[in-house]
C-alpha cells in the first residue's frame, strides 16, 4: 500500500505575505482611522475615545485562543479572518458616505481588530506548527520585517494614496496666503453677515475671502482675541458647518452640569492636583493681557450645491512658518442650505 508524503512548501512562499496581511489590518485599525475621522470632522474628543477602545481586541485575544486551537485547523482560521477582514474593509468604505457613518463604520472596525487579533492567533500557530525549530529561528527577523513593511505601508503609502485621491477629486484646492508684517495695521474683523455673495454662473468651486490675508505681527488684547474664536466657533456650529463639533460640545455641557461624584471629588480631583503640582511642567510668567494678532478667512461655494449634495472642505497649513497657526475653521460642510453664508476661519500668529 502506497503512503502519500506529507507535502512541503518552502517558507519563503508564505511567511512573508502572511505577516504582511497580519500588520495591514492592526495598523488601519490603530493609526488609519484617527487620520480618517480627523478628515471627516470628527472631534478629536471623540476620536480618542472611540479609537482607543479599539485596541483591546489585541489585549484579550488570550482569552479566545484555545478555542483557535481547538477548532477548525490554523489554515481555516487564517482564510476565514482574512475574508472577513476584507468585507469590513469594503463595509467600510460603503457606510462613509451615510449619515451615521461614526457609528457604523467603528462597528465594522471592531469587527475588523477582533478578526485581526484571530488572524494573528491562527498566523503565529502556523508558523510554529509548520517550520522546525531551525527554520523557527532563521524566520523570526523575515517575519518581522514584512509585519514592520506592513507597518509603513499602512502608515505611510495607504494614507498617501488616500490623500492623492482627495487631491483631484472633488472640487479644485484653495490657496490662501497669509502674510504678516509689522507694517500692516490691525484692522477689524468683517461680520460674516456682511460679506455679499452671490450666484455665479461657472463651474462649482470654493471661494476664499480674502484670498491672502495680511496680519500685522503686533499683539492684540486677549481678551478680544478669545472672542473673536469665540464667535467664529459659535458662528461656524450655527450654520451647521461641523455637526459632528456640535454634538461633542453638546455631551461636554451635560457632562459639565452633572455633579461629579464621591470618588472624583475625593480622589480623582486630588490626585490630579498633586501630580500637575509636584510633577507638571514649570508653570511660565507670561504676559497675559495680549497675544498673538488673528486674522479671519471666509468660505463659501460659488454657486449651490446638487440638492441632496454634500461639499466638505477640509482646511489646513501646507507649508509655511510654524508660528502662524489654524486656532478654528478645519472643517466645513456646505449643502445647498447654507451654500452662500461664509464659514469661519480664524488664523493666528
Amino acid at each position: 500500500m502506497s503512503q502519500s508524503k506529507p507535502t512541503y512548501r518552502n517558507p519563503w512562499a508564505w511567511i512573508p505575505t502572511l505577516y504582511f496581511t497580519q500588520g495591514i489590518p492592526y495598523v488601519i485599525v490603530m493609526f488609519v482611522t484617527v487620520v480618517m475621522y480627523n478628515r471627516l470632522g470628527v472631534s478629536n474628543t471623540e476620536i480618542a475615545l472611540y479609537t482607543s477602545w479599539l485596541y483591546l481586541p489585541w489585549v484579550i485575544k488570550p482569552l479566545w485562543s484555545p478555542l483557535v486551537d481547538l477548532l477548525k485547523t490554523k489554515r481555516w482560521w487564517i482564510i476565514t479572518m482574512q475574508l472577513i477582514i476584507g468585507v469590513c474593509m469594503a463595509a467600510v468604505a460603503f457606510t462613509t458616505p451615510l449619515p451615521g457613518f461614526l457609528q457604523l463604520t467603528l462597528a465594522f472596525f471592531w469587527i475588523m481588530a477582533f478578526s485581526s487579533a484571530t488572524h494573528d492567533i491562527a498566523a503565529d500557530g502556523l508558523y510554529m506548527l509548520g517550520l522546525s525549530k531551525h527554520e523557527q529561528a532563521w524566520f523570526v527577523g523575515v517575519r518581522s520585517t514584512f509585519y514592520r513593511i506592513a507597518m509603513i505601508t499602512g502608515q505611510g503609502a495607504l494614507v498617501i494614496v488616500a490623500g492623492f485621491i482627495e487631491s483631484v477629486t472633488g472640487l479644485d484646492n484653495v490657496d490662501v496666503l497669509a502674510r504678516t508684517s509689522p507694517d500692516i495695521e490691525i484692522t477689524e474683523i468683517v461680520h460674516p453677515g456682511d460679506i455679499d455673495v452671490q450666484a455665479k454662473d461657472e463651474p462649482l468651486h470654493i471661494v476664499a475671502h480674502p484670498p491672502e490675508l495680511e496680519m500685522s505681527t503686533e499683539n492684540r488684547l486677549r481678551s478680544e482675541v478669545d472672542s473673536i474664536v469665540a464667535f467664529a466657533r459659535q458662528w461656524n456650529l450655527d450654520q451647521g458647518f461641523n455637526p459632528a463639533l456640535e454634538q461633542d460640545l453638546a455631551e461636554r455641557e451635560a457632562e459639565a452640569e452633572q455633579e461629579p461624584g464621591w470618588f472624583r471629588r475625593s480622589l480623582i480631583h486630588p490626585l490630579e492636583g498633586f501630580i500637575t503640582k509636584h510633577f507638571g511642567p514649570e508653570e511660565l510668567v507670561m504676559d497675559t493681557e495680549y497675544t498673538g494678532n488673528v486674522g479671519v478667512v471666509y468660505f463659501y461655494l460659488s454657486g449651490p450645491p446638487a440638492p441632496g449634495d454634500e461639499v466638505v472642505m477640509n482646511f489646513g497649513r501646507v507649508r509655511g512658518d510654524n508660528s502662524i497657526s489654524l486656532v478654528e475653521g478645519s472643517y466645513f460642510r456646505f449643502t445647498e442650505d447654507n451654500w452662500n453664508v461664509p464659514g469661519m476661519a480664524v488664523i493666528q500668529i
